[in-house]
């Protein structure tokens, strides 16, 4: 059992440490995204709801980032929204990776551009029905508190990652027509944007690659801000009116994931055209990729991509979206959670909400 024990320890500090090295995996909102949500909507859950939140987080069975250390409710939910991503191939947690997204196709005709669930989500593998998944064990009281309390955190990860545009829609990989490829590389979509390369504010690479298209949209924007998350948390939740908390706050899952592919389609994917004579290739490095310059020899059997040239106008045009999108995460995500923990609280799309705080705490 030591020897279990020193091989589980040195696991859980590696995988800590790789995890504390992912700004810019494209996996929903990056870390700062995710934090953002979580403490918006930790400021607009009702006393009740906070209340049944702490008590259900002391049952976490999994409190890998030590979560339950935190003396605040929106830090609490701030550390908690990162942890999806960090089990999404464990298998101690079931097959969650394609439970992030919801692929919806962007190049269909205009009046089939929405959520179609026999085309989106075969098997039920996507965010949205991840989402019901999640709030059927969190309701059920026969279930075990720890059960409900890894639903809870799924729930409050999947909410973020479908507020943001590329999660809730695709386009055709255009990359793999280019004749600098091997003839075996076809086209089975641009995975959210995954595979349409760029040159971000005239970065050409980040650690784990190429820049791509998902990536500025997980990370980029957010991090141009340069505010710790929460800053960005307070100023984003300072702008809010809170006359317009209702109209924001009603839908359906649906509804929002149909709200983000609009998105996606009005905003993220209104790119240049592409320089095709930029050409790269990513090749794999040890554990990562490295973004390389385009050379047959090199780039054998890798997808070829002509890249995208992304500037400041790119940025300051998307930047009002993914700051409404964090915004509407949280909201939306408070209203979830308060619609099971305190439906009679709740009037007209409002909480009684309170400053977030763990009662008889300090803030963090």
């Amino acid at each position: 059992m030591k020897n279990y024990a020193r091989k589980y320890f040195a696991g859980f500090i590696a995988s800590t440490c790789l995890m504390s090295l992912l700004p810019v995996l494209a996996e929903g909102w990056g870390r700062d995204g995710h934090r953002i949500v979580g403490r918006i909507a930790a400021k607009h859950l009702s006393q009740k709801t906070q209340t049944a939140i702490l008590n259900l987080l002391i049952a976490e069975p999994d409190d890998r980032d030590h979560c339950r250390q935190q003396t605040s409710l929106d830090a609490k939910f701030a550390c908690i929204a990162t942890w999806a991503d960090e089990v999404r191939n464990d298998n101690r947690f079931g097959k969650t990776a394609p439970l992030h997204f919801v692929d919806i196709p962007i190049y269909v005709a205009p009046a089939k551009r929405r959520y179609v669930a026999s085309r989106d989500c075969v098997n039920g593998e996507c965010v949205i029905q991840a989402l019901e998944k999640y709030r059927r064990i969190l309701v059920d009281q026969t279930k075990s508190a720890s059960s409900r309390a890894l639903a809870l955190k799924f729930i409050v990860h999947f909410v973020g990652d479908m507020h943001q545009p590329l999660h809730d829609a695709f386009d055709h990989d255009k990359d793999a027509a280019n004749k600098e490829n091997n003839p075996k590389i076809t086209d089975k979509g641009d995975r959210g944007g995954n595979l349409k390369i760029v040159t971000w504010l005239g970065q050409e690479a980040n650690q784990f690659g190429c820049w791509n298209l998902h990536a500025v949209w997980d990370e980029g924007i957010i991090e141009k801000k340069n505010l710790s998350d929460e800053a960005y948390a307070d100023a984003l939740n300072s702008a809010i009116d809170p006359e317009k908390i209702p109209g924001i706050q009603k839908g359906t899952v649906i509804a929002w994931a149909n709200e983000a592919l609009g998105l996606a389609v009005n905003h993220s994917y209104k790119l240049p055209l592409r320089d095709t004579a930029d050409k790269v290739c990513e090749v794999k490095a040890a554990d990562k990729k490295v973004c390389t310059k385009f050379d047959a020899q090199a780039c054998v059997g890798n997808e070829v991509h002509y890249r995208y040239r992304l500037d400041e106008a790119y940025n300051d045009s998307n930047l009002p979206v993914v700051e409404l999108q964090l915004t509407k995460g949280g909201l939306r995500l408070a209203k979830f959670l308060n619609d099971i923990f305190d439906p009679a609280g709740v009037t007209g799309g409002y909480a009684r909400a309170t400053s977030g705080r763990t009662p008889g705490n300090r803030s963090h």
